[in-house]
C-alpha cells in the first residue's frame, strides 16, 4: 500500500513524537529515585587530643540487621511498621557509610587522622592500638518525630584482647517531614556515638600513658 507523501510525512512525525513522550516518561520515572549519604558533624573537640595523637585506630567491621542490609531507605511507623523506600535510597551500602561517617566524626573528635575504615589491607592491622567493632541492632526513624540507634560496639587493643563491651541507645528528634531531616538525625546519631567511643578511648588512652610513666 502506498501513501501520499503528505500523509507518510505526518504519520513519521506522529512516531518521533511519541518516541520522544515515550523516552521523557522514562527518564522522569528514573530521575523520581533519590539518594542519600550520612555526613559527618561540623563540630571538633577544640583541645588536642595528646593521647591519642599517634595512635592507630581501627573502625569496623559494621553488622547490620537483615532488614537494614539494603539499598532502600527503611522507616517505621508508630506501630513498628517498618516500610521500605521505592524511590528513596542510600547512595552506597548502609554499613560502610556508618563506619566512613563515624571515623570522620572519631578523628574530628580526638584530633587523629591515623584512623583506618575496615576492611583494611596490607599490614593496616599490625600496627592498630585500638579496633571499634559494631553491631547495629536498630537504626531507623519515623519522618517528623525522631531516629532512634541501638547498638552493640566492643573497643579491642592489641592482638584483638577486648578492653571495652557496651551498648548506645541514642534518640535523636527530627523537625520537618521528608527524608531529608531523616537523613539529617541520622548522621547526628552516628556522631553521638562517635563521641561515646571517643571518650571511652580518651579514658583508656590516658589510663595506658599514665601507667608507662
Amino acid at each position: 500500500m502506498r501513501y501520499p507523501v503528505r500523509r507518510l510525512s505526518t504519520l513519521l512525525l506522529t512516531a518521533a513524537t511519541l518516541a520522544l513522550v515515550g523516552c521523557t516518561a522514562i527518564t522522569a520515572i528514573t530521575d523520581a529515585t533519590r539518594y542519600y549519604v550520612l555526613s559527618p558533624s561540623s563540630e571538633t573537640s577544640g583541645a588536642a587530643r595528646t593521647a591519642l595523637s599517634s595512635a592507630g585506630i581501627g573502625v569496623g567491621p559494621v553488622l547490620l540487621p537483615g532488614y537494614l542490609d539494603r539499598l532502600q531507605m527503611v522507616t517505621r511507623g508508630a506501630n513498628d511498621e517498618i516500610e521500605i523506600s521505592t524511590y528513596h535510597r542510600w547512595a552506597e551500602p548502609l554499613d560502610s557509610g556508618i563506619a566512613e561517617t563515624l571515623a570522620d566524626n572519631l578523628a574530628a573528635q580526638i584530633g587523629n587522622e591515623r584512623i583506618a575504615v575496615f576492611p583494611w589491607r596490607g599490614g593496616v592491622a599490625r600496627v592498630l592500638d585500638y579496633q571499634v567493632t559494631v553491631v547495629v541492632l536498630r537504626f531507623d526513624g519515623s519522618p517528623g518525630r525522631q531516629v532512634t540507634l541501638d547498638a552493640r560496639w566492643r573497643l579491642l587493643g592489641k592482638e584483638g584482647r577486648e578492653l571495652a563491651l557496651k551498648r548506645s541507645t541514642i534518640n535523636e528528634p527530627i523537625t520537618g517531614e521528608g527524608y531529608e531531616p531523616l537523613v539529617r538525625g541520622m548522621s547526628r546519631a552516628i556522631a553521638a556515638l562517635a563521641r561515646e567511643i571517643g571518650s571511652e578511648l580518651q579514658s583508656r588512652a590516658d589510663t595506658r600513658a599514665s601507667g608507662s610513666s
